[in-house]
């Protein structure tokens, strides 16, 4: 295994490499995710375009409020506070606070202090700190997190990534074990009623194939003892995740991407909560002064 320091578009990244897979981690841009390698062949990519527009790209890290909220607003009991597409963290910059480079291994943790000296506190008054850690071992890369609540009041959130999986001109498939669909408005939100797959016309259960698919959906009742797979034509990705991770979002845009997004809960998930649709929110909570944490793991086969 190799742990190397690079600079790529101004910024220093870290390499983590093994014989036949390669993670490119870009601390000071949200412990994104730049690039993944299997035996050279890209899984991961970077998009200038979607770079320079603004708009996500790689694997970055969505936080506290995964996707959209409607009316740009969160709810929390009484308190309303304003919130942002795809969350706060995603573009932040966190401290690398941990290397390890071993035989079996190469793994590399960030962490990012949430508190007054943010500049959107406010938008999330919670102090705490996030780490996100991923590491390579032999065909495997582990992608972990840590939040670590500072307040002596419990701490709402949802956590999610956002993979662009390349498409690498092939018919990729996925199977995707969940059970039903959440309804959504015109907006994309979700009212909470979830519809079983038998009755979404796409059994995302079997095998689909992603130039078939038209989504941008949220899926939840999620079997986190299975995992979703992604199949390329000499190998396949098998995501395992913690049972944290509830909930999935697909989307399959006409574009030379696909993403399969592990959540920890549903789009819109504070105000699903707020509306009494708890379970359905998937809303997680840390309580004073704890921890909690989650892992997706990726094995390439």
């Amino acid at each position: 295994m190799r742990l190397e320091k690079a600079e790529f578009k101004g910024k220093p990244i870290y390499k983590l490499m093994g014989e036949e897979l390669e993670a490119w981690v870009c601390p000071e841009d949200g412990m994104n995710v730049y690039r993944i390698l299997y035996r050279g062949q890209r899984i991961i990519a970077w998009d200038d375009s979607r770079f320079e527009s603004g708009a996500t790209y790689g694997i970055p890290v969505l936080y506290p409020t995964p996707n959209r909220s409607e009316n740009q607003k969160i709810h929390v009991g009484d308190a309303c506070y304003d919130a942002r597409m795809h969350g706060l963290v995603r573009c932040l910059p966190f401290a690398v606070t941990k290397e390890i480079c071993l035989a079996e291994e190469a793994m590399l943790e960030g962490s990012l202090k949430w508190d007054e000296t943010q500049a959107d506190f406010a938008m999330f008054p919670y102090r705490s700190v996030l780490r996100v850690r991923v590491s390579i071992r032999k065909n495997v890369l582990n992608w972990e997190y840590e939040v670590e609540n500072k307040e002596e009041k419990e701490l709402p959130y949802g956590i999610a990534i956002h993979p662009f999986f390349d498409k690498n001109g092939e018919e990729v498939k996925i199977s995707v074990p969940v059970d039903t669909l959440m309804e959504m408005t015109e907006e994309k939100i979700p009212t909470g009623k979830l519809i079983p797959m038998e009755e979404t016309g796409v059994d995302l259960r079997k095998p689909s194939s992603v130039e078939e698919l038209d989504l941008d959906h949220v899926y939840t009742n999620y079997h986190v003892k299975e995992p979703i797979c992604l199949y390329y034509d000499t190998f396949r990705v098998e995501i395992d995740a913690s049972s944290d991770f509830s909930h999935v979002v697909v989307f399959t845009p006409k574009a030379p991407f696909f993403c399969v997004e592990n959540q920890s809960c549903s789009t819109d998930c504070f105000n699903l909560y707020q509306k009494g649709k708890k379970a359905e929110s998937g809303l997680e909570f840390v309580e004073p002064m704890g921890k909690k944490s989650g892992k997706l793991k990726f094995s390439f086969l």
